[in-house]
């Protein structure tokens, strides 16, 4: 646990509680227990386990933010002297980013917000709407990117980029919590292939023949 101070490592242990072992089984003298404190001392920085909850997703919404971002519009205006890059690869690296956070655990424990809301029944009503507002982001950032593949020819115009966005983190996070409960990568695996090697793969425009004339007579 890094080395900051009391009100942080009560943060940071609820959120490693609650990723393994969910809202609802964690008990707050778990936490004060990893932290090495008294239950006053919980007390003192917050006053109850919902705030507590709370403060933990937005530690996680916040990593999240930092990997699931739209293009950056300055780059890709005609001004810009800068060669374009491919959209729907840096997509393709914001995905393959967020995989990195499971592969650095020694088991995968899926997704911290997919996790809580499959306790959404049991849950207090203000992580619900916590959950929804970053799903909500991180939705919009994946939509203005496909806008952005649409514009450089990667996607089909055919395409509506908010709901391919939610079918794609509707994939994903479903992704990660089969992974989760296998313990196995195929799952994700499945996700990249069918994602980035069938849906969004870019083809080549398709040209016509030239159908040679005949001359009459002939």
């Amino acid at each position: 646990m890094a080395n900051t101070g009391t009100r942080e490592k009560i943060i940071e242990a609820a959120y490693v509680r609650f990723y393994e072992f969910g809202y609802n089984g964690t008990s707050v003298q778990d936490i004060v227990d990893l932290v090495g404190v008294p239950k006053g001392t919980f007390y003192n920085y917050f006053k109850s386990k919902e705030l507590l909850g709370l403060e933990a997703l937005d530690l996680y919404a916040c990593v999240a933010d930092k990997v699931f971002t739209p293009p950056d519009v300055a780059q890709g205006s005609p001004r810009s002297k800068k060669p374009q890059p491919s959209e729907i690869a840096r997509l393709r690296g914001q995905f393959e980013e967020a995989l990195k956070f499971q592969e650095r655990q020694k088991i995968s424990l899926g997704c911290l917000m997919g996790n809580l809301t499959a306790e959404s029944s049991a849950l207090p009503e203000s992580f619900g709407k916590l959950i929804e507002k970053s799903f909500n982001r991180w939705i919009a950032a994946v939509s203005a990117s496909l806008r952005a593949a649409q514009v450089s020819g990667e996607v089909a115009q055919s395409h509506d980029p908010d709901s391919l966005a939610r079918y794609l983190m509707a994939a994903w996070f479903g992704s990660l919590l089969l992974m989760k409960n296998s313990q196995k990568k195929t799952p994700i695996d499945d996700f990249f292939r069918l994602t980035f090697d069938t849906l969004l793969k870019s083809e080549p425009p398709v040209t016509k023949k030239k159908v040679p004339l005949r001359r009459k007579g002939t």
